[in-house]
């Protein structure tokens, strides 16, 4: 195995006293070098940083900050990233398991792309998990992106503050950004256990904003999603992210994602209409689900902008 490339693992914590122990163990536990791990506290109010703490004064490669003040996930992540020195960052959430080859696996992969990522187990318990293996093509993920915990990027790209789009969750920018310049690529392998549980970034953000949605929607997507694709239209992060991906995306290469984005940006019904088409067109490229076969997976192509837009709070952040 070539370890000459060095590897810095990015962990930002908030109250996660419950399972920090947990993930730190599987990052040390690496088959391959860590060269450092970077703990970055947002205010904790538990016993986190005394964990955290505990944890650097055993291995000399943790290095421990806290914030003065509470700055959110997404600003934490790209603060800590900054310290980084390694060739290569690794995102980490404070409450996975990686399995131990993880950054093994994605070192021998990324090449020249931008960011390598993985499939992920996403579940309650690593037992009753499902695999989950997102879309991540230009078109997709004009809609959504993928998981900032699967990531293993390139430190000079991830360093770019171009590449961290205002108000934009920080995992959907970076990987929109890496397909506009140095490409993705994947790992088809489950690579960390997400542990799904309501103390997690995600599940608080919704909360929060008061926009949980049922467990298993069926009508609801289609029935409200007009509304809220309109809504969301309206939303200056909208506005903002659509703007830019049009204004990168002028390279025949990228024409699909520059039509898409261009019908995003406009208000009349006949742009909507030509959206919902060109997902239903290419709706094995753009759809995140993979059971898009059949009469099924034409409706659900079609309507994907109204799927994508029911409760959404991507465009939320401040």
């Amino acid at each position: 195995m070539d370890t000459t490339k060095t590897v810095s693992v990015v962990m930002c914590t908030y109250n996660g006293e419950r399972y920090v122990r947990e993930q730190l163990d599987s990052i040390v536990a690496q088959t391959y070098p860590v060269a450092e791990i970077i703990i970055q506290d947002d205010c904790s109010t538990d016993s986190t940083p005394a964990i955290c703490r505990e944890y650097a004064a055993r291995y000399p490669a943790i290095r421990f900050y806290r914030n003065e003040r509470n700055v959110g996930f997404n600003l934490n992540f790209r603060r800590a990233a900054m310290r980084a020195k390694g060739d290569y960052v690794a995102f980490s959430d404070q409450d996975d398991v990686w399995m131990a080859h993880k950054i093994e696996r994605q070192v021998a992969a990324i090449g020249t792309h931008d960011i390598c990522f993985s499939t992920h187990l996403r579940g309650v318990d690593p037992l009753h998990a499902h695999v989950v293996s997102p879309q991540y093509a230009l078109p997709a993920l004009l809609f959504v992106g993928f998981a900032g915990h699967t990531m293993l990027l390139r430190r000079e790209f991830v360093q770019n503050q171009e590449y961290w789009i205002d108000h934009i969750i920080y995992d959907w920018s970076l990987a929109i950004c890496a397909q506009l310049h140095g490409g993705i690529v994947m790992v088809d392998e489950p690579l960390n256990w997400h542990r799904d549980n309501a103390d997690s970034a995600c599940h608080v953000m919704m909360a929060e904003l008061g926009r949980q949605q049922p467990q298993k929607p069926t009508y609801q997507p289609y029935l409200q999603g007009f509304g809220n694709y309109r809504r969301l239209q309206q939303k200056p992060n909208w506005k903002a992210l659509y703007t830019y991906i049009y204004f990168h995306t002028k390279e025949p290469r990228f024409s699909l994602a520059h039509r898409m984005s261009r019908y995003m940006l406009s208000q009349r019904l006949s742009s909507l209409f030509k959206l919902c088409w060109l997902c239903m067109r290419h709706r094995h490229t753009v759809y995140y689900k993979k059971n898009v076969s059949g009469l099924r997976g034409l409706v659900r192509g079609f309507f994907y902008p109204f799927i994508f837009s029911y409760n959404n709070v991507q465009y939320d952040l401040e």
